[in-house]
């Protein structure tokens, strides 16, 4: 079977060069996931997704190709444990004929890995870059954004994802950055924790509206989380009912970011008296910022309470409906109460 004959259309309108880069896709998401998933220490495992999330941010980039090389390759070289996963994924392609690939797999992996696409017009293959760990830099390439959120889906949302989250959240609630938080939000935080899960949505704003004040209300918290997931922080809803009033948490570079879900109806707005409680938690807690998010709105008094402070974000159904075509932005300065007087 030769490569250049393998692009004869399918059934479906897909061709065999198609279901074989697919499938290779998927041997390599396993491959990176599984390096990750085996590694023994929990710190390592949160390292290997916050690793996974800049890279991705790397592919998804305008710049140029051989400034994408140089970040992902930075990114792998920043870390012991992501040296050991990098040189661990390289091995084992490099001894693909001794996987379980299938047959034609096998015979087109070299040729597919040898014409890595790269923006710009330029392809590269895997000899270009050089070394060892310049292997899985192209395959990250090769995969792209959607294929890394592919790695750090299976690695979240396993079997042993409770284990998991359990692990990343031990090592959050140690850091430094969260010395000021009380032990029983602290409690909170690792009572009942659950994947961000991104639903499906209708594509139509109308539909989405719907679909969304709909939604369990339970599951729209976890679908809420999942825009913090994306934009690469460690995040998660919480099954269980605390008296923070918290639904959700994720872990920013400046500190923690606690989330409160509302599925309203559309004319249940949320009140002044919902957000002062909130404020006084995300205060006492000295929480980054704390998001809440609603499939309604926020009445007048609210939004005059919020004004007094920036630590507090509002997100009302017109917003959430963006946030589903346009990424939030989660960069923030500090919050009011921080600055200098």
């Amino acid at each position: 079977m030769q490569i250049a004959n393998a692009s004869s259309a399918m059934p479906d309108g897909g061709t065999v060069f198609d279901r074989v880069s697919d499938g290779i896709k998927k041997w390599l998401i396993g491959l990176f996931a599984s390096a990750i998933k085996h590694t023994s220490r929990s710190e390592d495992r949160v390292v290997a997704i916050r690793w996974l999330g800049q890279s991705r941010d790397v592919v998804a980039s305008d710049i140029g190709s051989i400034e994408k090389l140089k970040q992902l390759n930075a990114l792998i070289n920043s870390r012991t444990a992501i040296v050991a996963i990098a040189n661990s994924v390289s091995e084992a392609v490099s001894n693909y004929r001794k996987s379980n690939l299938p047959w034609s797999m096998k015979i087109a992996l070299p040729a597919t890995l040898a014409a890595i696409p790269l923006v710009g017009g330029h392809a590269a293959g895997i000899a270009a870059f050089g070394g060892a760990l310049g292997v899985p830099v192209l395959l990250l390439i090769f995969l792209g954004a959607a294929g890394i959120t592919s790695i750090i889906e299976a690695v979240v949302t396993s079997p042993e994802a409770q284990t998991h989250i359990a692990e990343i959240i031990d090592v959050i609630v140690e850091d430094e950055r969260l010395r000021r938080t009380s032990a029983q939000m602290k409690a909170a935080m690792k009572e009942q924790p659950m994947d961000p899960t991104r639903f499906a949505m209708p594509v139509e704003e109308i539909a989405l509206r719907q679909h969304l004040l709909d939604m369990d209300p339970f599951n729209f918290e976890r679908h809420s989380m999942s825009f913090f997931q994306r934009a690469g922080f460690e995040a998660w809803a919480t099954r269980k009912s605390n008296d923070f009033g918290v639904d959700g948490f994720a872990s920013h570079p400046d500190g923690l970011i606690i989330v409160q879900c509302k599925r309203n109806s559309t004319e249940n707005k949320v009140g002044r008296p919902i957000i002062q409680q909130f404020k006084g938690v995300a205060e006492e807690q000295d929480a980054h910022r704390g998001f809440i998010i609603t499939t309604s709105s926020f009445t007048e008094d609210a939004i005059r309470s919020v004004a007094l402070t920036n630590r507090i974000v509002l997100i009302a159904m017109d917003d959430l409906v963006r946030w589903h075509t346009e990424p939030p932005s989660f960069d923030f300065g500090a919050p009011v109460s921080d600055a200098p007087a």
